[in-house]
């Protein structure tokens, strides 16, 4: 009898019991998934492209200023191949604890379109902030016989797919920019891509292409040099730092605009703590009057866009992506 009222006691005590320590686990395990990041802790930034160019500087600028901010180790890795593709696998399949971040560019939502398989979805990697905006530009050599847009785009409607036209490659920005600039002009002309913007441009100071798209920042040394001349960037209006070269937009295409974008990523299921301080850390170091100058001497323009406003671009940008890869027809090496 005294045996069955202690086997009865203890189990009143322990139901409460229980329930404690499964409550005091879930806290815990709370607590270790959402943890705030330590200071001086390792955060690995994998940057889409190989070590030079836009991208690989904003993810260098960028890890440093995060470092400085938060006070964290920021390592960045170039992990180029694939169009992106490969950086993007890497972080999509990295731990969601805010240990591991992605910079990409206008290929992170194309890609998606572009490659039957790019071994990532668009859901796969959060958007945490828009690091830099700018536009490409449309150059001829410096003997053309084009002395503004406005006549290289009456020549191509009147001799459809006479020109041809060079890109850094197949899905990068300059590539969609030439498209839709095809597009908004009424033009027949064929694609030439190149492995990089530099080659490209090599071919056009040559003589070897009529015209050629390429990122404001590729092709301002040969515009210094005259060896290239521009007809018109790809903004709706002049970009600063650029005044005296017109907007596409001011030849008979008047809401014409393609800016390429560099951003900041995270693996799906980062908190939304580290998140919104990753998002706020990085607004503050896009503030900073010295990353402002070193954008600008890019050709370029700091971000503007926290995660909120990221996220609904980047939306938005992967409709377009699609809508761009139907019309043109474009498709993966």
């Amino acid at each position: 009898m005294w045996q069955a009222r202690k086997l009865k006691s203890l189990n009143k005590l322990s139901k409460p019991l229980g329930h404690f320590i499964l409550c005091t686990a879930l806290a815990m395990f709370t607590m270790f998934v959402t943890a705030p990041l330590q200071a001086r802790e390792t955060v690995r930034i994998y940057a889409s492209v190989a070590a030079g160019g836009s991208v690989d500087a904003m993810a260098r600028i960028t890890g440093e200023k995060l470092g400085q901010i938060l006070d964290l180790s920021v390592v960045v890795e170039n992990k180029p191949g694939g169009g992106g593709n490969l950086a993007s696998q890497t972080a999509a399949r990295a731990a969601s604890d805010g240990t591991t971040l992605l910079v990409s560019a206008n290929n992170h939502t194309l890609n998606l379109t572009l490659y039957k398989d790019p071994g990532y979805q668009l859901d796969d990697l959060i958007p945490v902030a828009e690091l830099m905006r700018g536009p490409s530009v449309v150059v001829v050599p410096e003997n053309s016989p084009y002395q503004n847009l406005g006549e290289l785009i009456a020549d191509a409607k009147k001799h459809p797919n006479k020109l041809s036209f060079g890109t850094a490659g197949i899905g990068t920005p300059s590539h969609i920019a030439a498209e839709l600039f095809v597009f908004a002009a009424g033009i027949k002309a064929q694609s030439v891509p190149y492995r990089g913007s530099a080659p490209s441009l090599a071919d056009l100071a040559g003589g070897q292409l009529p015209y050629a798209v390429s990122s404001l920042v590729a092709a301002m040394p040969l515009i210094k040099a005259k060896k290239i001349r521009p007809l018109g960037v790809t903004s709706l209006k002049r970009w600063p730092g650029a005044e005296d070269i017109p907007a596409a937009s001011e030849f008979g295409m008047p809401d014409f605009e393609y800016l390429s974008w560099i951003g900041l990523f995270a693996p799906k299921g980062t908190p939304p703590a580290i998140i919104e301080k990753y998002s706020n850390a990085v607004r503050q170091a896009m503030q900073d009057p010295e990353v402002k100058n070193k954008v600008a001497t890019m050709g370029a323009e700091t971000g503007r866009l926290d995660a909120k406003a990221f996220a609904s671009f980047i939306a938005a940008d992967y409709k377009l992506s699609q809508d761009i890869v139907k019309a043109s027809g474009m498709k993966a090496e």
